[in-house]
């Protein structure tokens, strides 16, 4: 029992290892890809080199959660294949453990790996994309949010007697502040008698506060107004619902906002899609174990190891892919958000015992 526990321990340190080393090397490449992009657009005429570091450094985390899956099923490959290139798992197999006491350690492993992603890394990326839009918002009066052309950019609105038409790029502040504003009022025919444009928008008692706005009327010059009052109903939570991204609210305030929400009688499909994939983020951790233990567990001979890692993406991308539309077809309810963030974490891993299975008792 003690020798178990202690090849336990052995394998889950060699684990973490990889883990901790893919994450750092996967968090430089995208960073240095975001980088590259971003100094490519537009939006590197508005910022300086230090800054436009920042704003990049702010965004990888939310897109490393994304590619956390990848990092635990190369970091199972590549740790399985070199347990097996040292003859540590020919050794281990020898002496009576199985398969199923050598994966211990690394599924171990993935589930709190997975804890700690949904419930400490999820916020710190939510804070940081929330950071680094509010950065170029403040500075450039327009978000990043125009990447995202599933959200809704324009709300019609009536109150006091005075119709009119908003849109945003880009919502912070929980729904209360809007950048890069552009609105319409429109006459008794519903036609635009005046559009507005103002760099930030915040909602206070019942009305949009417009700074730094410039009003165009047909048949005048554009008139320039530090503040300006639009009436409106619309709730926070609305706007929020419409046009905050999902990935930039954490998980521990998610389920509040939902909850209100529903009460109010919004449509909540895409955050109650992201709240169940983040729940289910720990499942599909030990899910991609399974998938990686499928194709590397095996003693590998001179020259298999290409032939291993191939095997490994192909699955990773297969699984990708899987994920992907579920998320879609749960974001749009075309099924329930439960049943598409479980989904591919279930059919992974049943596919990985199965195999596993196969592979033991034939």
């Amino acid at each position: 029992m003690t020798a178990f526990l202690t090849l336990g321990r052995y394998f889950f340190q060699r684990y973490l290892t990889s883990v901790i080393a893919t994450f750092v090397a996967s968090s430089f490449f995208i960073y240095l890809i975001d980088m590259i992009e971003l100094s490519r657009r537009s939006v590197s005429d508005n910022f300086s080199a230090g800054e436009l570091a920042l704003i990049s450094a702010l965004r990888v985390p939310a897109f490393v959660q994304q590619a956390f899956p990848f990092i635990i099923l190369f970091s199972s490959v590549f740790t399985l294949l070199s347990l097996n290139r040292r003859l540590e798992l020919v050794i281990a197999r020898a002496a009576g453990v199985s398969i199923w006491q050598i994966l211990a350690p690394f599924l171990a492993g993935s589930f709190l790996v997975g804890i700690a992603v949904t419930g400490a890394y999820n916020p710190l990326a939510a804070w940081a994309l929330r950071t680094s839009e509010a950065i170029q918002a403040e500075a450039t009066g327009q978000g990043l949010a125009t990447e995202r052309t599933d959200r809704i950019p324009w709300f019609r609105q009536s109150a006091e007697g005075i119709v009119s038409v908003i849109g945003a790029s880009s919502v912070t502040r929980g729904g209360i502040e809007l950048n890069g504003v552009t609105a319409f009022i429109l006459d008794d025919n519903g036609v635009a008698r005046e559009r507005i444009d103002a760099t930030k928008a915040t909602l206070v008692d019942n009305a949009w506060v417009l700074s730094d706005a410039t009003v165009a009327k047909v048949g005048y010059a554009p008139e320039r107004q530090d503040t300006l009052r639009l009436p409106t109903r619309l709730r926070p939570e609305y706007v929020e619902q419409q046009l905050a991204d999902p990935e930039t609210i954490p998980i521990w305030e998610l389920y509040s906002k939902i909850d209100v929400a529903q009460n109010l009688g919004y449509n909540v499909n895409a955050f109650s899609m992201q709240y169940n994939t983040l729940i289910a983020m720990p499942a599909l951790f030990l899910a991609m174990t399974l998938v990686a233990a499928t194709v590397s567990v095996r003693f590998a001979r001179m020259g298999q190891s290409a032939r291993t890692i191939v095997s490994g993406i192909i699955a990773g991308f297969a699984l990708y892919v899987v994920t992907f539309l579920a998320k879609a077809l749960g974001s749009n309810a075309v099924v329930p958000p439960v049943v598409a963030a479980w989904f591919p974490a279930v059919a992974a891993g049943l596919f990985g015992i199965t195999i596993l299975l196969h592979q033991e008792d034939g």
